[in-house]
């Protein structure tokens, strides 16, 4: 196999990466900590961006960032993450489930008159 042969391969649909992307908490039944629904933070590349007051979880962070470090790359329409972008916090008892979606700018946000 040489190589260009995969020049020819079919492409599968692909859900482009962002290098922004976004987790949010969107269920926690019993909360040991100040994390409550709704609570977010993203990711900027490589910075962490919470808002003014905020803090998470950081049991829930160390859960959630190998994904989403695979969600800022593009990855094929059918993953499992594109499909079902849920992530679980660590404990089972607390019951923390994060939404994490790669956030894209508009097409005109940065557009100027």
């Amino acid at each position: 196999m040489g190589r260009g042969s995969a020049v020819n391969a079919p492409v599968a649909a692909i859900s482009p990466g962002s290098d922004r992307v976004r987790v949010t908490v969107e269920r926690i039944d019993k909360p040991r900590g100040a994390t409550r629904v709704g609570d977010w933070f993203e990711v900027h590349g490589s910075r962490l961006i919470l808002p003014p007051g905020q803090g998470f979880c950081p049991y829930a962070l160390a859960a959630v960032f190998p994904v989403v470090v695979m969600r800022q790359a593009d990855l094929p329409a059918d993953s499992w993450l594109v499909r079902k972008p849920w992530i679980c916090g660590p404990d089972a008892e607390e019951n923390l489930v994060m939404r994490v979606e790669a956030v894209y700018e508009s097409a005109d946000a940065g557009a100027s008159s």
